[in-house]
């Protein structure tokens, strides 16, 4: 199901949040950004056409914030 702008920035932010949590708990772990590549996949996967790029653009800022590899789009 295709979600509203104002849902898919609640999932962003829930995962950001979730995603400052663990990084909070797990600071000496080297490896975890790189076992969240699939992290956005479910908020990419409800996305109209036409709110795919203003997704994208949230999801990398949020990479950008975190220092996490960006997700394969």
């Amino acid at each position: 199901m295709l979600r509203s702008r104002n849902e898919l920035r609640s999932s962003i932010g829930r995962l950001e949040a979730f995603i400052a949590r663990m990084h909070d708990q797990y600071p000496a772990d080297s490896d975890f950004f790189q076992h969240t590549d699939g992290i956005f996949s479910d908020v990419l996967s409800h996305v109209v056409q036409e709110d795919q790029d203003w997704v994208i653009d949230l999801v990398d800022a949020v990479c950008t914030r975190h220092g996490m590899p960006y997700p394969a789009h």
